[in-house]
């Protein structure tokens, strides 16, 4: 009988540390000691992007309708986002998050093409078409992106304009 005992008492020993420690370490999982690092595309294609230092989640999360951009590597987006003040043209983009449909509006016409460039997180073209300006609201269509952060470069002759957008 306390043979019996003892064993069942193991037993549900064993139940409870194998619940915790993989409720635990589930946790654990989504988070990672990251901050701006170097990247480097090895001979076979693989990119391999290092960080350390500030604890995050990586990608996206939506919750009542909000999407949220969450990412463990602070980017060199922000040096060209900061060029924006430059800019004698300021720009709104608008909805940020977007469905499909994203719009950017200029303080003034533009009148020539404008160039736009979407980027991935990792760097990669993956959008680029010269469209012209509708009065001073230039509307693009992404209705195949994945969920997730991109870079956008407007340029044309006299004008350069970077922001990122969260595709939800």
């Amino acid at each position: 009988m306390f043979v019996t005992y003892i064993i069942n008492m193991k037993l549900l020993l064993l139940v409870f540390l194998f619940s915790f420690s993989t409720l635990y370490s589930q946790e654990l999982h989504h988070q990672m000691l990251s901050a701006q690092g170097s990247s480097k595309e090895l001979s076979n294609g693989i990119y391999v992007s290092q960080t350390i230092g500030q604890q995050s989640v990586i990608g996206n999360y939506t919750k009542e309708g909000k999407t949220y951009g969450q990412g463990y590597q602070q980017s060199v987006w922000s040096k060209y986002i900061s060029t924006n003040s430059n800019n004698a043209i300021t720009t709104v983009t608008y909805p940020n998050p977007f469905i499909s449909t994203i719009n950017f509006q200029f303080s003034q016409a533009i009148k020539e093409p404008i160039s736009v460039s979407v980027f991935d997180i990792r760097g990669r073209l993956i959008f680029n078409q010269e469209k012209q300006a509708s009065g001073n609201i230039l509307t693009i269509d992404l209705p195949n992106l994945a969920s997730s952060n991109y870079l956008v470069r407007l340029s044309s002759p006299n004008y350069t304009y970077y922001t990122q957008i969260l595709k939800q």
